[in-house]
């Protein structure tokens, strides 16, 4: 969500209500692209557009140096009420935190992809099925839509470059 700089006012509210969700879960949170994507195993969650993709929320944090990724659960309702407080103006309270999963090179068992979605396995055995939009758009905004198309595209680029360091790792 930092690929793309210009932004309609609506669009940039959520992505800082997100990004704030994610900033309060992840420790060096600065260093990641983030994008919102769905975790097609996971649980439903318990919010309207989470429910309608049928998974739990989930925004991905990704750095090439030290590199790894986050899958940090979001509290929808929380980032999404953090919204309509910015929209009036408010300076919202802190972001509801959530406990964040860190894949990298030391628990990493396999990725794939095959079109919009992405499968990661860790070496605990949990598997995770990215569902991922170029656009996202939830029940509670349907006008404001989240463009993210530059960031799944550089996402994809980065699989490409872990899983190549780790095939040079195996190979050494």
């Amino acid at each position: 969500m930092v690929i793309l700089t210009e932004r309609s006012q609506p669009e940039q509210l959520l992505v800082d209500a997100l990004r704030a969700s994610f900033d309060a879960s992840v420790m060096n949170f600065g260093s990641y692209n983030i994008l919102c994507t769905v975790d097609r195993l996971g649980a439903p969650a318990d919010t309207g557009a989470a429910r309608a993709w049928g998974g739990s929320l989930l925004l991905v944090g990704y750095r090439r140096e030290p590199i790894e990724i986050v899958l940090c659960p979001v509290d929808l309702d929380d980032a999404l009420s953090r919204v309509e407080t910015l929209r009036r103006g408010e300076e919202p309270g802190p972001a509801a935190a959530s406990i964040p999963t860190l894949v990298n090179l030391t628990n990493l068992a396999g990725m794939a992809s095959q079109d919009n979605v992405v499968e990661v396995t860790l070496s605990t055995g949990r598997r995770t099925k990215l569902d991922l939009h170029s656009q996202v758009r939830f029940d509670q905004f349907p006008e404001t839509a989240l463009h993210q198309g530059r960031d799944v595209a550089d996402f994809y680029e980065f699989i490409d470059y872990f899983m190549d360091v780790v095939e040079r790792m195996n190979a050494a």
